[in-house]
This record gives structure tokens, sequence and C-alpha cells, in this order.
């Protein structure tokens, strides 16, 4: 498998756990099995730490695939 497929692939696999273990986080706090004061706001704050998070991984991702990709691996 090429250098550049891998980072593709990685980013794939990566940003679905991402939001996989996003889905989870605010399943828990909806259902109550987490507590928290404002569960609102704790949503608020999983969906934008974990958006943020993705997009920093893709960016490296796909600089790494363009790159991979330029270099013919």
């Amino acid at each position: 498998m090429k250098k550049s497929t891998r980072a593709l692939v990685g980013l794939v696999v990566i940003e679905l756990l991402l939001l996989a273990g996003a889905a989870w986080m605010v399943l828990q706090v909806k259902a109550g099995a987490w507590q928290a004061s404002d569960p609102d706001e704790a949503i608020t704050t999983v969906t934008g730490t974990v958006g943020g998070a993705m997009g920093i991984i893709a960016a490296i991702l796909l600089l790494a695939f363009f790159v991979h990709r330029r270099k013919g691996n």
C-alpha cells in the first residue's frame, strides 16, 4: 500500500473513531448516565472539541497525503 493511500485510509479511520466517540459521549449525556449541571453546555463542549480535533487531524493527514502523492509514494 502506498504511503499516500495509508494517509487517506488513516484519515477516514481516525475521523470515524472520533465521530463515534463524540456520538457515544453525547448519548451518555442525553441519557443521563453522565451527570452534567447543564447538559446542553456539555454537549456543545463535546461537539466543539471533537469538531476542532477532527479539523486539525484532517488538515495534517490531507497535507501528508498530498506530500506523499507529490513524491510518488
